[in-house]
């Protein structure tokens, strides 16, 4: 099992989050507009991310910015989706950000080396330049920062987002989209979200806390949202199951309506990721039946005003309200704090393959075959 000293670490990394958001957009604010002048974004005509796990709700979470701020088509996908599916039918003039904090995952530097025989721009959202996602793509931004120990990806994630958020206000004003003074106000208001990530920790830490001893007995969660914060719900999930191996899984706002509401399982804790935006509406149409059929509900909300607090077991607020578009980068913090406890209440071992003779190194994302031609693709459907 985890000693509380080694769990320490994933807490020490969500408190981080404040002083790292501003230390990355002040590091990487620079290199991402020297990377992107010396590329021909004057050629891009729609956008693609790749990534697996975090890097892929990393992209996934950054599709708003790049639409709202670039005016492009953005398609957020797997690394495997997008190298052995996507790749092949790839518009000409696209731009693929490959993504992979490690810089080591098979998959994700197949995508660059897919794309690259696409014929398409590539750059790689890294925590490491030396990687081999770094030497494969054309170019490459790399922001190296402390990992503060072995935990589930906390620091990791902030960064790739933050990068992604630079590279689409960038782009928008290099694609005059953005005037300098608006894309000055978005970089200012991107920074500004690390006093918001401070606030909402201090509001919500030892209410979590009370909640991972209260809910101790549940296994099954659900996370549920629309646009980036169905992003949120998948990373929020996936921390769950990495700190302590719950089974938790991230539904989209609509789609719950459609699948989960069908679980006989009633008392599932159900948690609402809901930032300001259009997704405000169909939540509040959506909560009282959630409520009704015994669900218990958590909310995570930047307005509780606008809701009904009858219909969620607790409300865990946002006190300081940050525009949807970079809302992942604070309403991750519920999940994050939530995963962290539900370890320390249950005293499980983060990565808990590991209990059942798995090993928990890197072998399976990395040792793997990686294709770098898109005639190896059509070879290999012909065969099939």
């Amino acid at each position: 099992m985890e000693t509380n000293a080694t769990r320490q670490a994933m807490y020490d990394q969500i408190v981080s989050q404040p002083a790292l958001v501003r230390e990355v957009c002040d590091r990487a604010e620079p290199l991402v507009k020297q990377i992107l002048e010396a590329c021909r974004t004057d050629r891009w005509r729609s956008i693609y991310t790749a990534g697996c796990g975090d890097s892929y709700y990393a992209g996934l979470a950054c599709e708003m910015a790049f639409a709202q701020f670039c005016r492009l088509p953005v398609k957020a996908l797997s690394s495997m989706a997008f190298a052995r599916y996507e790749a092949a039918v790839l518009p000409e003039g696209a731009v693929v950000f490959g993504i992979s904090n490690s810089g080591g995952v098979a998959r994700s530097i197949e995508a660059m080396a897919m794309a690259k025989a696409a014929g398409a721009d590539t750059i790689a959202i890294t925590g490491r330049p030396e990687s081999l996602i770094a030497q494969e793509a054309a170019t490459a931004i790399a922001v190296p920062i402390d990992a503060m120990g072995r935990a589930p990806g906390i620091r990791s994630y902030t960064v790739q987002l933050l990068s992604l958020f630079l590279c689409a206000i960038a782009l928008g004003e290099r694609r005059a989209v953005l005037s300098p003074a608006a894309a000055a106000a978005w970089r200012r208001q991107l920074r500004d979200v690390a006093s918001s990530i401070e606030v909402t920790i201090e509001a919500n830490d030892a209410v979590i806390r009370q909640l991972a001893e209260a809910l101790r007995e549940q296994e099954n969660w659900v996370f549920v949202g629309a646009g980036p914060s169905y992003a949120t719900s998948l990373f929020s999930a996936a921390k769950l199951v990495e700190s302590c191996g719950a089974n938790a899984w991230a539904q989209d706002l609509e789609e719950w309506a459609h699948i989960q509401f069908f679980n006989r399982q009633e008392r599932t804790p159900t948690c609402f990721i809901i930032p300001p935006g259009p997704c405000v509406e169909r939540a509040q149409e959506l909560l009282p039946y959630v409520k009704e059929i015994g669900r218990y509900t958590l909310l995570v909300t930047h307005q509780p005003e606008v809701f009904d607090a009858s219909h969620a077991d607790r409300i865990l607020a946002v006190p300081q309200i940050v525009p949807e578009v970079f809302s992942p980068l604070v309403d991750c913090i519920a999940g994050e704090l939530l995963a962290y406890y539900l370890a320390e209440v249950w005293d499980t071992a983060f990565f808990t393959a590991t209990r059942h003779g798995v090993s928990a190194g890197g072998d399976r994302l990395r040792g793997s075959h990686i294709l770098r031609q898109l005639e190896t693709l059509h070879t290999s459907r012909v065969m099939g």
